[in-house]
């Protein structure tokens, strides 16, 4: 899953909604013992998030029918692509208009800048400046997010041509985004729900 997804999932807890965005900032289970609380809970659930949707058949299934070197980056241009379906079907899966979030997004980042780490930092301005949050439907924002992620892995083929795997197997990926994605909030909310009523290094 990747960032607008995680947020969705995470639910309206503060908390829980900084630890998605630092699950992929925050390594080992040591450092967990540096946040506080709500946000070490938060970075374990991203870490089931992500462990739960690359698991899903309908997922995997995508996966098992591209070709090298498509295969070894499809689950990140697919994480990518997924946030592009959602924003597409954020009637049925959002909770708030989607211009709402993006205000509640841009604003818990903005007032945590001091205390998240700097590549996170970076990435929360460029996000604001960009309106990232309102524009995964658009392919020009999605050939920039490619493009972003192509230089971040120093890997320009395939990754910076992401948005081509959206031309080739368009019903493919949203097929399995429907699937998966209902699947993924009830198992979710369950998970939210042992973690904020328990220690989450009990977990």
């Amino acid at each position: 899953m990747n960032h607008l997804a995680h947020v969705v999932l995470a639910g309206t807890d503060e908390g829980l909604r900084l630890g998605a965005f630092l699950g992929d900032h925050i390594k080992g289970r040591a450092a967990l013992n540096e946040l506080p609380p709500d946000w070490a809970a938060g970075v374990i659930l991203h870490r089931r998030i992500d462990t739960l949707s690359d698991a899903h058949p309908a997922v995997t299934a995508v996966l098992e029918t591209l070709e090298p070197p498509w295969r070894r980056y499809g689950g990140v241009i697919l994480d990518v692509l997924f946030d592009h379906m959602l924003t597409r079907h954020w009637q049925r899966f959002g909770d708030v208009q989607l211009s709402t979030l993006a205000d509640e997004i841009d604003d818990l980042l903005a007032r945590h800048r001091p205390t998240l780490p700097p590549r996170l930092v970076r990435f929360s301005l460029w996000a604001e400046r960009r309106g990232l949050w309102q524009r995964y439907g658009e392919r020009s924002m999605l050939e920039e997010i490619f493009t972003l992620l192509a230089r971040r892995h120093g890997r320009t083929w395939p990754l910076a041509h992401g948005a081509r795997l959206l031309d080739d197997r368009q019903a493919a990926i949203e097929q399995a985004f429907l699937e998966m994605f209902p699947v993924l909030q009830a198992r979710v909310a369950r998970e939210r729900e042992a973690l904020q009523s328990s220690s989450w290094s009990s977990m």
